[in-house]
C-alpha cells in the first residue's frame, strides 16, 4: 500500500522542516532498509505488545521531561515538541513491522484497551493492521507542528500525499480526470487554511482583549491587587536569570520594569507616556538609552512572552547590549519594550548611578485621587511632613512604614466607607507590596513630594546549580520612585521580611521542579545538533542493541531468490473470479468501473430465484474476504466456495 521510498522522502521532509537534518536522514535510512533486507523473524504479539510498550515509555518520559521543564503558560510547548518527534518515537515499531514475517501489527499491541477485552472474552477481533501508511500520516503532521509560514510546506505536503495516491489510482480513472481532482481538492485546501487562519487571528485577538487583559507586562498600565493576594505571589516559574557577583548584586537589586504616575480606582495608569523607538548603534546590538557612563554592567536573560518582553533593567541603565533586537521601543518613564523573538533572550544592561534617562516631574506626579486625597493629606499633617525638605519627607515616610508588617492576605474586609489603601495606613496597616508602594506614593505627594508608582521585580535568591540568581513570578515587586533635590531615587518602604514570608509558601518541590527548568533551559540555548564521537558512539550502541534483540527472534523461511517476500494479496484465491469469468461467457462482461456487487446484482436479474440468491449470498462473502482486515472464519470459506461452485454447476 505504502510506495518504495515514500517513508524515506516524508521523514527527510520531516527534518528539513523540523530543523532536525541529521535525525531526519537517519530515520530515512533506517524506514527504508529493511526494504532491501532479506531476513524477516517470527514476531509474536508479545514480542510487538512490548516493543508498543517501549514506545509508550518513550513518548511518556518525553513528555514529562518537557512538561516539567516549560514554565507558566509554556507547558503547551511540551506536548507539542513531544508530537513533533512521534516519527522517531514510533520508529521501533515501524521496523519491528517490516522486519516481521507477517508484515503486520496486531491491534492489541497499540491498545491496552483490547488487550483488556480479549483477557475477558478471547474471541474479542484483533485484526493486523499495516502501520506503514499511519506513520507516514504521522511524519506530515509532525513536520507541520514548528508552523515555519512559507510557500513551501503546503507545495511539498500536497506532492507527498500525491505520491502516496498515485499508487492506489484506481487504473479505469483517466490520468487527467484524477491530476484534475487532486488539483481541486489542494486548491481547496488552500482556501481553508487560509480561511481558519483569519478566524484564528480573530479569535486570538478577542482573547487578548478580553480573556488575558491585565495577565502580561503592560507599559502603560498596571492594575494591582488591593484588597486581595497579588496573583503572581502564587507563581514560582523563572521569569529572570541575573548573572551578577556578590558584589554587584546590591545594585541590581531592584529591577525597573514600568512607572505609572495616576492612580483610577485600584488601577495605575502612565498617562502623556507613549512608547518611541529607539535607534541601534552600528553594531545592531547596542542601544543607548541615556546619557552618562556604564559604572558596572549585569548579564540578564529573561523570558519572552509571544517574542516580546518590558525589559528588567537596573536603575540608572544608559546602554543595553548584546540584545539582537529587531525593535526597541522606550517610554519618559523608563518603560523599556525589546522584541526579540523566542521563548528566552539575553542581553547586557550597562548603569551608571542614579536614576538616568527619566522624565522630570510632571504634574500628575502631585496628584492625589478625589477618594484618596483628605486621608493622605491629614496622614501627611500628623507626620509633619508638609513644608520639609524632600530627604527628610523620604527619611520620615520610610520610619514611618517600618513599623508596619507583610502580608499577602487579608484577615477582614475594608469597612464600609474606606478605601484598602486608607484601611491600609489607619487600620490593618499590614499589606503587601502593592499597599506600601501605593501609600508610599500618594503620602510623599502629599507632603509636596513628586513621586512615581514604579513595577519590577526584586533579586535575591541565589542559584548554585545555575551560578546565577533566580527571579520568579512570585519576586515580582512594587516600590515607589521620589524626585529628591533635584534627582529620582528608589523608596521601597515594603518590610524586608516579605522575601522569606514568600519563601516559605514555595512547594516542596521547587528543588527537582528548579533542577528540571534548569535543563530546559540549558537546552532551549543548545546551538545547532552536533553529535560528536561520543554522541555518535551511544547512537551505534542503542542500534545494535536494537539488532541484537531483533535477531535472537526465530528466523522465518525466506522464499527462494532475492528481495523480501511479497506478501500475498488477500482474497486473490476467491472462486467468485472463476464464477465471474463464466457469468461474462453467458450474460455479458462488466462495464468500465462498475463494481462487482452492482455487475452481479444486474446478472442476477437473468437468473432463477435460488441462484439470484445464491449469487448475492457468494458475492457477500467475497467481499469480507477480500477486504475485511478480519477475514472470514473456515466455516465462511467453505461455503464461499459452495456457492460459486454451485452456481457454476447451473451454467453448465
Amino acid at each position: 500500500m505504502t510506495p518504495r521510498f515514500l517513508l524515506g522522502a516524508a521523514l527527510l521532509w520531516w527534518g528539513w522542516r523540523t530543523g532536525h537534518y541529521f535525525t531526519g536522514a537517519l530515520l530515512a535510512v533506517l524506514a527504508e532498509a529493511p526494504r532491501l533486507l532479506r531476513p524477516r523473524y517470527e514476531l509474536g504479539d508479545d514480542d510487538f505488545r512490548r516493543i508498543a510498550t517501549l514506545c509508550t515509555i518513550i513518548f511518556v518520559a518525553l513528555l514529562a521531561w518537557l512538561f516539567a521543564s516549560a514554565e507558566g503558560a509554556r507547558t503547551s510547548y511540551a506536548v507539542l515538541t513531544t508530537l513533533t518527534w512521534l516519527p522517531a518515537v514510533l520508529m521501533p515499531l515501524l521496523l519491528a513491522q517490516q522486519l516481521s514475517s507477517a508484515g503486520r501489527v496486531p491491534l492489541s499491541a497499540m491498545f491496552r484497551y483490547i488487550r483488556k477485552l480479549k483477557q475477558r472474552q478471547p474471541s474479542t477481533p484483533d485484526p493486523a493492521v499495516d502501520l506503514l501508511p499511519i506513520y507516514f500520516a504521522v511524519c506530515l503532521v509532525a513536520s507541520s507542528i514548528p508552523n515555519r509560514r512559507d510557500a513551501f510546506f503546503y507545495a511539498g505536503a500536497a506532492l507527498l500525499v500525491a505520491w502516496a495516491l498515485a499508487a492506489r489510482r484506481t487504473a479505469h480513472v483517466p490520468l487527467g480526470a484524477w491530476l484534475l481532482s487532486l488539483g481541486v481538492a489542494a486548491a481547496g485546501g488552500v482556501g481553508i487554511h487560509l480561511a481558519l487562519s483569519a478566524a484564528q487571528a480573530s479569535f486570538e485577538e478577542w482573547v487578548s482583549d478580553w480573556v488575558l487583559r491585565g495577565m502580561a507586562a503592560d507599559a502603560y498600565r498596571s492594575t494591582t491587587d488591593l484588597g486581595s493576594v497579588g496573583k503572581l505571589k502564587t507563581i514560582d516559574s523563572i521569569v529572570l536569570r541575573v548573572y551578577a557577583s556578590d558584589t554587584d548584586q546590591p545594585y541590581f537589586r531592584l529591577l525597573h520594569r514600568a512607572s505609572f504616575t495616576s492612580l483610577v480606582g485600584t488601577t495605575w495608569l502612565a498617562r502623556n507616556a507613549p512608547l518611541a523607538p529607539l535607534q541601534s548603534q552600528d553594531d545592531g546590538t547596542t542601544w543607548r538609552i541615556a546619557d552618562g557612563a556604564a559604572q558596572r554592567k549585569v548579564r540578564i536573560v529573561t523570558r519572552l512572552e509571544r517574542g516580546k518582553a518590558l525589559l528588567a533593567l537596573p536603575p540608572g541603565t544608559v546602554r543595553i547590549a548584546d540584545m539582537a533586537a529587531a525593535s526597541v521601543r522606550r517610554n519618559p518613564l523608563g518603560a523599556t519594550e525589546a522584541d526579540l523573538g523566542g521563548d528566552w533572550a539575553p542581553y547586557v544592561a550597562e548603569a551608571g548611578s542614579g536614576v538616568d534617562g527619566y522624565a522630570p516631574p510632571l504634574p500628575e506626579d502631585l496628584h492625589l485621587p478625589e477618594r484618596e486625597r483628605a486621608e493622605f493629606q491629614q496622614l501627611a499633617r500628623e507626620l509633619g511632613l508638609p513644608g520639609l525638605p524632600p530627604a527628610e519627607v523620604t527619611r520620615r515616610v520610610h520610619e514611618h512604614f517600618a513599623t508596619f508588617a507583610y502580608s499577602t492576605y487579608r484577615e477582614r474586609p475594608v469597612p464600609a466607607g474606606a478605601t484598602p489603601l486608607g484601611d491600609f495606613v489607619r487600620r490593618s496597616r499590614s499589606g503587601h507590596c502593592e499597599y506600601f508602594a501605593a501609600a508610599t506614593t500618594l503620602l510623599l505627594r502629599a507632603a509636596g513630594v513628586p513621586a512615581r508608582y514604579a513595577t519590577g521585580f526584586a533579586v535575591y535568591e541565589y542559584s548554585k546549580l545555575e551560578a546565577a540568581y533566580l527571579v520568579r513570578a512570585r519576586h515580582a515587586h512594587a516600590w515607589t520612585r521620589a524626585y529628591v533635590d533635584g534627582a529620582w531615587i528608589d523608596l521601597d518602604t515594603t518590610p524586608p521580611s516579605w522575601s522569606a514570608v514568600e519563601d516559605e509558601r514555595a512547594p516542596l518541590w521547587e528543588t527537582l521542579a528548579d533542577f528540571v527548568r534548569w535543563a530546559g533551559f540549558r537546552w532551549s540555548q543548545r546551538g545547532p545538533l552536533e553529535l560528536g564521537a561520543t554522541g555518535i558512539a551511544a547512537l551505534c550502541l542503542l542500534l545494535g542493541v536494537f539488532a541484537w534483540r531483533v535477531t535472537r527472534v526465530k528466523r522465518a523461511a525466506a522464499p527462494e531468490g532475492r528481495g523480501a517476500p511479497r506478501r500475498r494479496q488477500e482474497g486473490a484465491d476467491s472462486e467468485m473470479y472463476e464464477l465471474e469469468r463464466n457469468l461474462e461467457r453467458r450474460h455479458g462482461a462488466r462495464s468500465p468501473g462498475e463494481p462487482l456487487a452492482t455487475w452481479t446484482s444486474r446478472v442476477g436479474r437473468m437468473l432463477d430465484p435460488a441462484t439470484r440468491q445464491a449469487l448475492h449470498d457468494a458475492t457477500t462473502l467475497h467481499y469480507r474476504y477480500r477486504f475485511d482486515p478480519a477475514g472470514i472464519d473456515a466455516g465462511a470459506r467453505r461455503a464461499l466456495r459452495a456457492k460459486c461452485r454451485a452456481i457454476a454447476a447451473t451454467l453448465d
